[in-house]
Order: C-alpha cells, then sequence, then structure tokens
C-alpha cells in the first residue's frame, strides 16, 4: 500500500510542476510550427557552423563549378532562388539582416556607421544565444570592419585581413574543439562581382564563386576530422547576403522580386540527418503573350465612329462594367486619357461624357453628366511600370441610387455616387489612347483585353477574372458583352471587336504591332518572398537547431524551414 501512495504522491507532484512550468515557462517552449527537424534523431551536441559570401548571386552559384557544395545538397534544405530584403542594397542592412532574425525596419540599420540603429532592441543572435545558454563559446571571423561590430556579443570576435586569413580562423577553430557556434564571413566573391559583374558570364567572378567553394571543402574537410564529431550534430549554413546588378536576358525577366539580380541570394542549411529538399521560384503569375500597339504621343490612337459607338453610351439607367489592361512605359502621368467617350478632353472638363485616365502613378474614371454641370472622377488604384494591370469600373445601382466603382487588378478601390449627374450620353466616337484637347499628357502606354458589359459585374467575378487574358462563353457575365477588343490581333489596321456587336477600332496614324511575353498580375514582392528561404530566416533556424525556443518578445521575423 505503502508503494501505491508513494507512486500516486511522485505523480501529483510531477503534474504540479508541469502544471506551474506551463503557467511560468511557456514562452520557453517550442511552439508547434518549430517541429523537429527530422524524424531520424541524431542525439549529440548540437552546434552550428556560419558561412556568408557577399555578392554571391544564387542563380550564379547553382550554375558554378561548385563540388563542395553540391556535395551537401543530398542532405539539405536549399534554395538557388533565395532572396534578402527586396530593394535592400546596403551590405551592413542585409548583414545586420542575416544575424539579428529581423528587417531593416526594426534593426534600422542603414548606414556603415550604424547610427541610429535599434540593435538594442533587435540584437544579433549571439546575444539570444547567450542569455539561454551564457557558457555558449561563439566566434566569428571576418575581415570587414563594418560586419565585426556588428558580431560584438561573440565571445572571439577576429578582425582579420582577407578571405585567405578567415579561412584559416575557422578551420583552426574547429581544429579546437571549443566553440559551439562558428562564424565565417567571406567578401572576394563581393569584389570580384563589383569590378566586372555578377554573372559567371565574367570569368573573374566565376572563378571567385568557386575559390569559394574550394574554401567551403577546406573548412568542411577540418569539420569532418574533428576526434568528436561522430558524437555532434552539426548544422552548416552557408548563404549569400546578397547577388549584384546584373542585366538579364528579356526572356529572363518576369517582373517579379525573382528578376532584381541585387536580392538573389542563395541559402544552405545542411545536416545529415536532414532529407533533400530544394525551394524553387514559386508560381508568379498567368504568362501573357501576343502583339499589341504601343500609343505613344497623339498618334497611334484608335476609334469606333460615333454611330457604332452609341451602344457605349451611359445615360441615367444604364448598368455596365468597363475592364482593360494597361502596361505603362512610365511612372508618372500627367491626365493622358486611355478610353473615353466625349467630344474633347481638356482643361475644365467640358462636355458631356466620360474618360479613364492616369494621374502621377495612379488611374481615374472622370465623367460631366447632363443634370449636373460639374464634373466627378472615382479613384482607382496605383498601376507599376512595365507590368500589365487590369483595371475595371462599374455602375452599380443600390436602390435609388447610383455609383460607379473602381478596381485593379480586381481589388475594390473606391466608389462615388453618380446619381445627380444623369445622363453620360453623347454622339462622339469611343476614343482609345489619345484623345483630343488641351491642358493634358499624352499617352506611353499599351492597351489590350478591353471589355464593355451592360451590367454591373459582380465584385467576385471581377475579382475571380482580373488575371484571365481572354474571355469566352465560361464567363459568367458573358452574355452582356457589348464590346471585347482583345487588341491583341498581331496585323492591320483593325482592333477587332468578339462580341456580337461587331464594332472594330481603327488604327489612326503609324503604329507596329509590337511582341510582348509577360506575366500578368505577378504577386507583390512580400507575398512572394514568404515562399522562399530569405537571409532573415536565418537565425531563426539556428535558434531551432539549438532547441531555444523563439520568444514572442524578441519580434523575429523569419520562419523555420522543415526538410520534410
Amino acid at each position: 500500500m505503502k508503494k501505491y501512495k508513494l507512486l500516486f504522491g511522485l505523480m501529483a507532484t510531477m503534474m504540479t510542476i508541469a502544471i506551474f512550468s506551463c503557467n511560468k515557462d511557456f514562452d520557453r517552449t517550442l511552439t508547434e510550427k518549430d517541429g523537429t527537424d527530422t524524424t531520424n534523431v541524431r542525439y549529440g551536441n548540437r552546434k552550428v557552423l556560419y558561412l556568408v559570401v557577399d555578392g554571391a548571386r544564387g542563380q550564379s552559384v547553382s550554375t558554378a563549378n561548385i563540388p563542395n557544395i553540391t556535395a551537401l545538397l543530398p542532405n539539405a534544405i536549399y534554395s538557388w532562388v533565395g532572396l534578402n530584403e527586396p530593394e535592400v542594397t546596403l551590405d551592413a542592412s542585409n548583414w545586420a539582416s542575416m544575424l539579428t532574425g529581423v528587417k531593416k525596419a526594426k534593426h534600422m540599420v542603414t548606414n556603415n556607421d550604424l547610427t541610429n540603429n535599434n540593435l538594442q532592441n533587435y540584437p544579433a543572435v549571439f546575444k539570444r544565444i547567450k542569455d539561454n545558454r551564457s557558457s555558449t563559446k561563439i566566434a566569428s571571423y571576418t575581415s570587414s570592419s563594418v560586419f565585426q561590430k556588428l558580431t560584438a556579443d561573440a565571445t572571439i570576435n577576429s578582425l582579420l585581413t582577407n578571405d585567405d586569413a578567415v579561412k584559416a580562423a575557422v578551420i583552426n577553430q574547429l581544429k579546437t574543439d571549443t566553440a559551439s557556434v562558428i562564424l565565417g564571413h567571406f567578401t572576394d566573391v563581393e569584389k570580384a562581382g563589383a569590378s566586372v559583374g555578377y554573372d559567371n558570364s565574367f570569368p573573374a567572378y566565376k572563378t571567385a564563386i568557386e575559390k569559394f567553394d574550394s574554401t567551403v571543402g577546406e573548412i568542411l574537410a577540418a569539420l569532418k576530422k574533428r576526434a568528436n564529431y561522430i558524437n555532434e550534430d552539426w548544422l552548416v549554413v552557408i548563404a549569400s547576403s546578397d547577388g549584384g546588378a546584373y542585366a538579364l536576358p528579356a526572356n529572363s525577366d518576369d517582373q517579379t522580386i525573382f528578376s532584381k539580380p541585387a536580392n538573389n541570394a542563395f541559402i544552405i542549411y545542411y545536416s545529415p540527418t536532414y532529407q533533400k529538399r530544394i525551394i524553387v521560384k514559386p508560381f508568379t503569375g498567368n504568362r501573357y503573350l501576343g502583339k499589341s500597339i504601343k500609343f505613344v504621343g497623339e498618334e497611334p490612337r484608335a476609334e469606333i465612329a460615333g454611330a457604332d459607338a452609341a451602344v457605349y453610351n451611359i445615360d441615367d439607367t444604364t448598368k455596365m462594367t468597363i475592364e482593360l489592361k494597361v502596361k505603362k512605359n512610365q511612372d508618372i502621368f500627367r491626365w493622358p486619357s486611355v478610353l473615353g467617350k466625349r467630344n474633347e478632353w481638356s482643361s475644365g472638363h467640358p462636355s458631356v461624357g466620360w474618360v479613364i485616365y492616369l494621374e502621377e502613378g495612379y488611374w481615374y474614371f472622370e465623367w460631366r453628366g447632363t443634370k449636373d454641370s460639374d464634373y466627378k472622377q472615382c479613384r482607382g488604384g496605383d498601376i507599376r511600370k512595365g507590368r500589365w494591370e487590369n483595371l475595371s469600373v462599374k455602375l452599380e445601382q443600390r436602390g435609388n441610387q447610383r455609383f460607379i466603382r473602381t478596381y485593379t487588378n480586381g481589388v475594390y478601390n473606391n466608389e462615388v455616387e453618380i446619381t445627380a449627374s444623369g445622363s453620360l450620353a453623347n454622339s462622339n466616337p469611343l476614343k482609345l489612347g489619345f484623345l483630343n484637347g488641351s491642358g493634358h499628357g499624352v499617352p506611353d502606354f499599351y492597351v489590350t483585353d478591353i471589355r464593355f458589359f451592360k451590367l454591373s459585374v459582380p465584385d467576385g467575378v471581377i475579382g475571380n477574372y482580373a488575371c484571365e487574358t481572354s474571355i469566352d462563353q465560361s464567363h459568367p457575365s458573358y452574355n452582356y458583352l457589348v464590346g471585347y477588343w482583345p487588341a491583341t490581333d498581331g496585323n492591320g489596321n483593325k482592333m477587332a471587336d468578339l462580341s456580337s456587336q461587331a464594332h472594330d477600332f481603327t488604327l489612326i496614324g503609324a503604329f507596329t504591332w509590337e511582341n510582348f511575353n509577360d506575366l500578368i498580375c505577378p504577386p507583390d514582392a512580400g507575398t512572394l518572398a514568404v515562399l522562399v528561404p530569405q537571409t532573415s530566416d536565418i537565425p531563426s533556424q539556428i535558434l531551432n537547431w539549438l532547441k531555444i525556443a523563439n520568444r514572442q518578445t524578441w519580434g523575429l521575423d523569419g520562419r523555420v524551414w522543415l526538410d520534410q
């Protein structure tokens, strides 16, 4: 009986301790998303070898002769399309992200002097490790005085003369069998890229990458010769802090963050226990190709004569939706017309009718009616240079009120009431491109996939079909289509209307059909970046490997990548 009482007592004590622990130290527990690194757990003293190389563009590294790095890949989580923070080009900012696990908005490293930074609140990962395991020895080696300042929390923080000296120091540290975290920072690839260009077509750059691979090979050989290596559990991280400027071939530029060579890092997480996992470029949008007309200046332009264009009038009872795709060739515009039906487009906004035009970096739908002598306008969203953007405007009736609503790439922007304006109907042509008048700029853009519905197309349908590049009877509003001009005909002086109305646009002035092959509606940089490893992920990966829980109060921006 005493035995059972003792057992029950022990169980009660353990439950009390567990409950108390959960309540008191909840932030120290590994969250579910951290998971485990592999199903094949290796027991041993966990350690980290972290090699940072500047200027090594991921795509160039992947196609160079890199036998030592390649040998790691069967047991690695890796990506050749990793990213540093979009639009960040300063080395110090990128290094800070790789070391702190947060992005520039938090660490605020914006210059090489490191002035006005926020590293007190977002320190390097070394401090996080030491705060949890004060006895941990950390060694960092670099030839950059700025990088050295960022690694001040390392136990050993050496400033050396060049990459060869960094390599020698890392190898020597591996031989001493004392440090649990070793960092080596290498700069020769960046120097070569800055001198000749960041692509393997430049022999000096390719040679620098291959020399770095040899350095990796020597360091890994020293790692595996450690006397106690068999009983240790090493995570090897090899990553570039950035890529470098390089003009991609036109057919390789998808107009997304993955076509910005300066942001193209590579990241490798290697452990003998990892299964191979390669993260490739995610889906970046539908491909849109054909031939189109560049509307630039007063000509070329296109028109549908007034008699045929009557169906595109908007009176005081009309329901309608207009959709079109625009690719602009400059950032800022001063009120050029894209598509309109009115006598003129001039200062003071004379004449009854409507027009879609560009202003600054965004777009507008503007109108003047027969009842209200003042003009009205409803702003659309921002549209970006060099990318196809889908613009939609609709007239919607709700009770006794009527509203103009605008959408960009299927996303609602704004609405303005049009009830008091009356009819916008007139006898003028429907005009594409330059619209005669004064006080406004001229076009410099392409326009395709123009659709005119005599229906207030539902918001959900606008959103679902905004990135489609054609329309057929599967579209829910197809039966209300009174104008459909793909404007990708590719020859002749007409833009054919494929709707039942068959009112073609006639091109006026000298024009050329130009080939295009682009993405439509690619996701923004932030959306795409989370789908591949980022350099700011690395500190989270290291902490997870060392089984140090990521606390919410740290505010880390990175994620942990698993091998399954």
